[in-house]
């Protein structure tokens, strides 16, 4: 129901009643959700009260206070929004709200003339002396300024626009409605006064006695009176530090708007300090303690003024500890574990990022940082990492006791939900290998970890502590107790040490060592661990070998190595294959040639996965053009091994590795025939075309044969699990098929890829999925940018599905531009093409943000980090990315940097940075960019602009730019251009800052 009828439904009061009956308001306003609410009755009360007399039209204007005077309904409806105005409290927040700026200028200037008689206008405040002032008088002073330095606040800042709750008639004029010039024209005549308010004010926070209009301190006219009087003396008080706190904040907030970061940084502190002394829910005062304390570090911070860290807010700490070392960074851990004032995702890229540098780290501090991270996820009840439990068994015994040490400084602040998870989670992590002999010791010494356990649930956990702790309250000497422990520390150093003297020395006293029961047989070494692994021709060729303590060795040695190798550490794999060859030399067997030329081969094998993991970010100590080429030797040789002519052939996989070595060397000639190649390997045919296809390329020969059979390949290999039938109605429908006949499956590809580091083939790869993608989209709009487009056929012969192309498409893009961010290892044209193509790729899945970043990457790799542009950023920044950049501004609201982009256009796209400039809801600082323009029509639209909008600042600054001599359109062509260029490069600048 709209305010502006008077057509009210029966269970609502109309406006009008309250002038005939001004007693109904105050019960009216203390129901529980009235109708009409307190907001809407001053909506009605004022636009009515500001109403042109002669009815011709609706048109507002400022209250007149002749008028009022002179029209006692005018004035009663004035007094009467006043009083719902105190029934609020004077919550310049909720005004700010619900009222539009020109009912809040009409209520306050209202209140003033009110309580004010001769100095009731804001007019004549420049010589205002608040010192003979009743009590009264200076809360409707201080009330008013306030709302005017709040209003200009408000008014730079990005906000939504007021909602409000009545629905126009047709035919009547909306009475919140509001026109951009009247409200232009009230901030301007705020802006003017803005010293006088800040004036007044300062003076008013040395004030007494203050004292806020209540709903019975007004009088409202009828028709009756002829004058009415005002119960002053019914006003309430005003606490002191209410009134002083409020005052603090909004000049501060002003004077950081302008600024004058120091006089904001006095008036927080002040407002900082008071806000501790309020009580709580202060009626007259709305400071918001989180905002409060934003400005307040902002203004710190500008200022030069730290506090001491250990006030800091954990956030805070929590930077400062990552900028220092990490020094206390265990300890702002633990302290968020229950605060969770630390977000999630920090911790993670925390983590995250101590594990690409652990040999920088101090000891221990990436298992404290994980073992941190996952007692705040078990506290919060989200789901932990489950790689947690190996690194904790890696750690031992210093890493349970960190976190039983963890978990029991926190035991007395948990409710129940989290000490059930904390039960949970020690299960769980009790289900490692070997961990219950370390973790249940852990929890019986730690009382209020043990508090959550009953003794048999601990007795489940561990069954061999509730011998061993009788058997040591007995304190028995018994011989073979001390055989059993001996023989697990023994198997703990199989199962855990890498080292080879430790491991050999283990392997020989585990043989002679006793077993820890006469009943139960010990177990072998080579049954351990089940998930110990080796390649299948090596383990059936030790495995035939007599058993003795050196062949036990030789498989911990090779086991042990597989577990490295896995681990990415190779280099000490290495030396444990080495150690297994020299003893494997010993052995006593037919077997033992063949064992050494297989470990020979896994050797090779361990020395390819290492060179290819290196590449390409290599330096001298890690693969030099020597070892390079000595293991693509090696690799040839090992691949003509195939003929078996001394009965012993590499397996699969070192055949594979060979071939993945010879391609990223660029030995191409070599899979072409240059080395005879086992026939039995399907990923030869992948292999081949694709480097027949580089190797055209490389030597700039056209051969669409070659390309087209790598084409097909992988188109086949895409669609490989999709083929049709017909349906009853002769319809075809998509199924999957179930035999292998592919080359290989989608995820096996994957791992191909994920090994391919030469940049032309993963250039190759790139350009011909993001051809299939771009076929199969058909949309140009959308299409992904791709070097070799003529090498391609037109169309696609095979059912494949888009999604699947477009994921393994975004992945090989990342897992190029994750080996080659620049041009440092290789063609910067090539890095610059992929970086297009994965801006492309986000753009098209509406990825706004990371569209941005890739294109500027693009930009900047392109340009050595624009050292080197000569017509470069043109050549990289064609109009349709241009165009695409524009539309990703926009779509983060961020129009003025849309705007800036719009004269990178060869022809300046005017009509939509016009619109760009014109837009409200921007979230980027209009005037921060305007040193980034060069084009004279949009400045001048500019100018013009912020002259009808009364932002004289901004106007004034857009006019500098405009003085500026280089950007006069008058100068030569070459003075443009250079002008146009140094500002194109600090925008992008600026775009870097924001974007990457």
């Amino acid at each position: 129901m709209p305010l502006a009828d008077d057509r009210m439904a029966t269970d609502t009061v109309a406006w009008f009643e309250f002038l005939l009956n001004p007693t109904l308001l105050e019960s009216h306003l203390n129901q529980n959700n009235p109708e009409p609410s307190a907001i809407g009755l001053i909506i009605q009360f004022i636009y009515n009260a500001i109403k042109r007399g002669d009815g011709s039209n609706n048109e507002v204007e400022t209250i007149d206070v002749a008028t009022q005077e002179s029209n006692k309904k005018k004035n009663a409806l004035s007094v009467l929004a006043l009083k719902t105005g105190a029934h609020l409290r004077w919550n310049l927040e909720t005004y700010e709200q619900k009222l539009p700026l020109h009912m809040q200028d009409a209520l306050l200037n209202a209140l003033l003339h009110e309580t004010l008689d001769e100095l009731s206008s804001p007019s004549s405040h420049g010589t205002l002396d608040t010192g003979p002032l009743l009590p009264y008088q200076l809360f409707s002073v201080a009330l008013y300024h306030r709302y005017a330095l709040r209003a200009l606040v408000r008014a730079k800042l990005p906000a939504k626009p007021i909602k409000v709750s009545n629905v126009p008639i047709p035919g009547q004029q909306d009475p919140t409605q509001e026109s951009r010039e009247v409200q232009e024209g009230i901030l301007s005549m705020l802006d003017r006064g803005a010293e006088v308010s800040i004036r007044i004010l300062e003076q008013l926070l040395g004030a007494g006695e203050v004292r806020a209009p209540v709903m019975a301190s007004f009088a409202v006219h009828t028709h009756q009176t002829t004058t009415v009087c005002h119960a002053w003396d019914r006003c309430q008080s005003v606490a002191d530090e209410q009134f002083k706190c409020q005052i603090h904040y909004d000049l501060g907030a002003y004077h950081f708007l302008q600024e004058r970061y120091e006089d904001a940084y006095s008036h927080f502190s002040e407002a900082l300090k008071l806000l501790q002394e309020l009580g709580s829910n202060p009626e007259y005062c709305q400071v918001n303690e989180s905002k409060l304390r934003g400005y307040y570090n902002s203004c710190a911070s500008l200022c030069g003024r730290t506090t001491p860290v250990e006030k800091r807010s954990l956030y805070d700490r929590f930077s400062h500890a990552l900028s220092n070392r990490y020094q206390g960074l265990v300890e702002v851990l633990s302290d968020d574990n229950l605060a969770f004032e630390i977000p999630s995702y920090l911790r993670k890229n925390l983590e995250l990022d101590l594990q690409t540098k652990p040999e920088k780290l101090p000891s221990g501090l990436l298992l404290q940082v994980q073992t941190l991270n996952t007692v705040r996820n078990v506290f919060e009840g989200e789901v932990w990492q489950s790689s947690y439990p190996i690194a904790l068994a890696q750690a031992g015994k210093p890493g349970v006791q960190f976190l039983i040490q963890t978990l029991a400084a926190k035991m007395n602040q948990l409710d129940t939900t989290q000490r059930e998870r904390v039960r949970m989670f020690l299960f769980s992590v009790n289900l490692g290998p070997k961990m219950s002999e370390v973790l249940v010791p852990a929890i019986m010494t730690c009382n209020p970890v043990k508090s959550l356990f009953q003794q048999d649930e601990l007795t489940e956990m561990w069954p061999q502590y509730e011998e061993s702790r009788i058997k040591s309250m007995k304190k028995s000497s018994d011989v073979e107790m001390l055989g059993s422990g001996e023989l697990n520390d023994l198997i703990w150093d199989l199962i855990h040490s890498y080292k080879p003297d430790l491991l050999k020395d283990s392997v020989m006293q585990y043989k002679t060592a006793l077993p820890a029961r006469p009943d139960i047989p010990k177990k072998e070494i080579t049954e351990l661990n089940t998930k110990w692994e080796m390649p299948i021709p090596i383990y059936n060729t030790l495995m035939k070998l007599p058993a003795s303590p050196p062949r036990d060795l030789v498989y911990i040695y090779i086991a042990k190595a597989v577990e490295l190798n896995q681990a990415k550490s190779f280099q000490s794999a290495l030396d444990l294959l080495e150690e297994a060859n020299s003893h494997a030399t010993k052995l006593q067997g037919r077997e033992t040639p063949r064992l050494c030329k297989l470990l020979m081969w896994m050797i090779l094998l361990t020395k390819i996965q290492h060179c290819l993991h290196e590449l390409p970010c290599v330096n001298s100590m890690s693969v030099s053009d020597s070892v390079m080429a000595e293991l693509t030797n090696e690799a040839r040789q090992c691949l003509g091994g195939h003929t078996g002519r001394d009965g012993i052939a590499p397996w699969t996989g070192v055949n594979n590795w060979c071939v993945l070595l010879l391609l990223n060397a660029g030995e191409w000639t070599s899979l072409l025939g240059g080395t005879s190649l086992p026939s039995h390997l399907p990923l030869l045919a992948l292999v081949r075309p694709l480097a027949a296809t580089a190797h055209a390329l490389r030597e700039k020969h056209t051969n669409k044969k070659v390309w087209y059979d790598l084409w097909e390949v992988v188109v086949g290999i895409m669609g490989g699990s999709i083929q049709h039938k017909r349906s009853s109605s002769g319809q075809s429908i998509a199924m999957e098929r179930h035999h292998d006949t592919g080359i290989m499956s989608r995820s096996d590809f994957l791992d191909f890829l994920s090994n391919v580091r030469e940049p032309s083939c993963l250039s190759i790869m790139i350009s011909l999925l993001g051809h299939v993608l771009n076929i199969l989209n058909q949309e140009p709009s959308n299409a992904v940018h791709i070097d070799h487009l003529a090498m391609w056929p037109p169309t696609v012969d095979t059912v494949v599905s888009m999604q699947c192309i477009r994921d393994t498409l975004a992945w090989t893009v990342e897992h190029a531009t994750r080996l080659y961010p620049s041009g440092t290892h290789t063609n910067a044209a090539l890095c610059t093409s992929w970086h297009l193509s994965r801006a492309d790729l986000a753009y098209m899945n509406d990825q706004y943000h990371n569209a941005l970043a890739s294109y500027l990457t693009a930009v900047f790799v392109a340009t050595d980090f624009l050292r080197n542009d000569n017509g470069v950023v043109q050549t990289v920044l064609t109009d349709g990315i241009i165009r695409r950049m524009i539309r990703c501004c926009m779509n983060l609201n961020c129009y003025t940097q849309a705007a800036i982009l719009c004269q990178f256009l060869e022809n300046i796209d005017y009509s939509t940075a016009l619109r760009c400039l014109q837009e409200r809801n921007s979230v980027d600082a209009m005037d921060a960019y305007y040193c980034c323009l060069w084009d004279v029509s949009l400045i001048e639209f500019i100018i013009n602009m912020h002259q009808k909008r009364g932002e004289i600042q901004r106007r004034d600054k857009a006019m500098k730019m405009m003085s500026l001599l280089e950007v006069n359109s008058n100068n030569n062509d070459e003075i443009q251009r250079e002008a146009a260029k140094v500002r194109k490069h600090r925008f992008l600048r600026s775009m870097a800052k924001q974007y990457l």
